[in-house]
């Protein structure tokens, strides 16, 4: 084996050794960064720019108060599992209390649209929930 060849196998074996070790470096803080980027909305034909963090802190707002880790399971629960069916509609009144924020905040959306909880036949999640989910998961993906 010539030296040539040595090196061309060095070279090869190295290179996938060197970017592993720098993905590892390099990845706690990229979560860091990310959180704070910037992100731009278009709602109706209005632009916003504002930050994961800051939007989940909007949201949060919304809802009246800060979501419970209950709230958050059942979000999580809708972007996993799809829409939970409710085939006479929410029948219990601490259902009813129970999603009232996350559906006032606009993060769930009711089957039929714009029907009454106690009427919806489902519930899935919204756009602005999907956002929400994303901007948690960068929020604690960045120790936020």
């Amino acid at each position: 084996m010539c030296i040539h060849e040595a090196f061309r196998l060095l070279e090869i074996v190295l290179w996938p050794a060197v970017a592993l070790v720098a993905i590892f470096i390099v990845r706690p803080h990229l979560g860091a960064v990310l959180s704070g980027a910037k992100i731009k909305l278009s709602i109706a034909g209005q632009s916003i720019e504002t930050t994961l963090p800051e939007l989940k802190q909007v949201l949060e707002e919304q809802a009246g108060e800060a979501l419970s880790a209950e709230h958050v399971t059942y979000l999580t629960s809708l972007q996993h599992d799809g829409a939970k069916q409710y085939t006479s509609g929410v029948e219990k009144s601490e259902e009813r209390k129970f999603l009232r924020p996350l559906r006032n905040s606009g993060l769930i959306l009711t089957v039929p649209r714009n029907s009454f909880l106690q009427d919806a036949r489902a519930i899935e999640l919204s756009a602005l929930g999907r956002l929400y989910l994303r901007a948690k998961a960068a929020g604690v993906k960045s120790g936020n």
